[in-house]
């Protein structure tokens, strides 16, 4: 019941991180204003750049008039999607204009409470084999 009940507050540390303290939100805002910056290296006008915010997700999406050629690049020149991939933290990236991936977006939500049950559960590993066994005396 113990492990329960702190799995239960590590999750809720985790949502109140993400949602009421708006992390989650700053963090989304940031990439978008970091990927808005790459795309601008790209010097081609009227290129938006929205993230997912129903769910929040680290999932970008562009458009604007551009080619192929302008959208992927060639060879060692580098195109508006590539420039907005290199940010860190963004997750995937697709043109407002292609259909949707075959994959479901990943909630930033979701992936904010995976890492805290796996932080959760790392600390009770390391806990249990740092002090969870009794050693009896007279053995090694």
């Amino acid at each position: 019941m113990k492990i329960l009940i702190g799995l239960v507050v590590a999750l809720l540390v985790g949502w109140i991180w993400h949602g009421p303290l708006g992390n989650g939100e700053r963090l989304i805002g940031r990439l978008q204003a970091e990927a808005e910056q790459e795309v601008a290296k790209s010097e081609l006008a009227d290129i938006k750049v929205s993230l997912s915010r129903d769910p929040l997700a680290r999932a970008a999406t562009l458009s604007g008039p551009v080619n192929a050629l302008q959208r992927e690049g060639l060879g060692s020149q580098k195109g508006v999607s590539d420039y907005v991939r290199d940010v860190d933290g963004i997750g995937w990236v697709r043109w407002a204009d292609e259909p949707e991936p075959g994959r479901r977006i990943t909630p930033l939500l979701l992936e904010t409470l995976a890492l805290a049950a796996l932080a959760y559960f790392i600390g009770l590993g390391l806990g249990w084999l740092l002090w969870g066994r009794r050693r009896r005396e007279g053995f090694a």
